[in-house]
């Protein structure tokens, strides 16, 4: 019987040494620590990278910065916001909360939930187009209202997630071995992806091999595109329910005091293309026209940079998400276009910056 117990422990040796070396990693990166103790330590500046792997607190993790921070220039919008990066604007007191909403109305919730002294003085708003589509915007009391709550993590389901990834290739192991200090979750350990100090976000080693991403080429967003599904669902017609959630966030910025300036944002230039010659997305010539007159009636800005002319393909990390390089084109465009940031960006450094050198989907700032 010791003789058999011995061969089992033997044979389970290795075993548990390879688990617990993958264990070791899942503690090293982070990615078990205290997500609303990680948003304090990021106002603290300790901090440089925050990436959740097997979680998403997101929402509650810019909610509780940005009330602590309290921004002069605070960015708003979904992934699409995300690109703006501090350094592009001539301010000490940024903070980008980009991913902090899903759907427009979100937009006021996330304002309203912010203490008084928190509440920007300029606010740059980044409007999906797909907001004003009647086929796909809409306004949910529950759903734009669901409050702002971290997710505890699950050892378990975390540790088996990191073991079945690892064969994929989802991430480094011997780079999560190695998470420097201020690194926290495994995307950021593993990959280098997540939200800076800033609030912008880093697609990490992603951006080194596009090809093999899941859109290279754009075939996910061009099939949905086909299809009309995803976001990208046929609308003739903009929704004057959410033109008129943009009026009840407008009002509220302007009791408030904050200055707005609101983008609509690119499109990579092919799929930009495929919308228009399709003819079923008819809502997003009505835009400019609808959007326009009410943004200037409370004495704020609106710009559609859907399609931007100089930017092409290899800049864009999917069909409807640009690279940060594509986010100081447009920011050259604001320094032009914007009367309320005009003092907050350098038109000549942002352009040299854009026509820099170097992987088309990144730029060193």
């Amino acid at each position: 019987m010791k003789r058999f117990i011995r061969i089992i422990a033997l044979f389970m040796a290795p075993i548990v040494l390879l688990c617990g070396v993958f264990f070791a990693g899942l503690l090293r990166s982070g990615e078990l620590c205290d997500s609303a103790a990680l948003a304090d330590a990021t106002v603290r500046g300790e901090v440089a990278l925050y990436g959740l792997g097997y979680r998403d607190d997101t929402r509650a993790y810019k909610q509780r910065v940005t009330a602590q921070k309290k921004a002069d220039f605070l960015v708003l919008g979904t992934s699409r916001a995300m690109q703006f990066r501090a350094q592009f604007f001539k301010t000490d007191s940024f903070y980008n909360a980009g991913g902090a909403t899903a759907y427009l109305p979100q937009m006021l919730f996330f304002l309203q939930s912010l203490p008084e002294e928190s509440l920007p003085s300029h606010l740059l708003l980044v409007l999906d187009q797909y907001f004003y589509n009647e086929t796909w915007g809409n306004t949910n009391v529950e759903r734009d209202s669901a409050p702002f709550v971290f997710q505890e993590a699950d050892t378990g389901y975390s540790f088996r997630r990191m073991l079945t990834g690892y064969p994929d290739s989802k991430y480094s192991l011997r780079q999560v071995l190695q998470t420097p200090r201020g690194v926290y979750g495994m995307s950021a350990a593993g990959k280098n992806a997540g939200f800076y100090a800033d609030g912008s976000y880093s697609y990490g080693t992603a951006l080194l091999h596009p090809e093999q991403a899941l859109d290279y080429g754009f075939k996910n967003t061009l099939s949905r595109i086909d299809r009309g599904i995803d976001r990208f669902e046929y609308g003739a017609a903009v929704s004057a329910e959410n033109v008129a959630a943009t009026a009840t966030l407008l009002q509220f910025c302007a009791e408030k005091g904050i200055a707005v300036t609101a983008i609509l944002p690119p499109y990579a230039p092919t799929v930009w293309q495929a919308m228009q010659t399709s003819g079923n997305y008819g809502y997003l010539n009505q835009l400019s026209p609808v959007l326009l007159p009410l943004f200037a009636s409370y004495g704020f800005e609106l710009f559609d940079y859907s399609y931007l002319p100089e930017t092409n393909d290899a800049q864009y990390v999917d069909g409807f998400h640009g690279s940060d390089r594509v986010y100081a084109a447009v920011c050259v465009r604001l320094a032009k276009d914007s009367a309320h940031l005009r003092d907050f960006l350098d038109e000549n450094a942002l352009a040299a910056l854009f026509a820099s050198k170097g992987n088309p989907l990144s730029l060193t700032v």
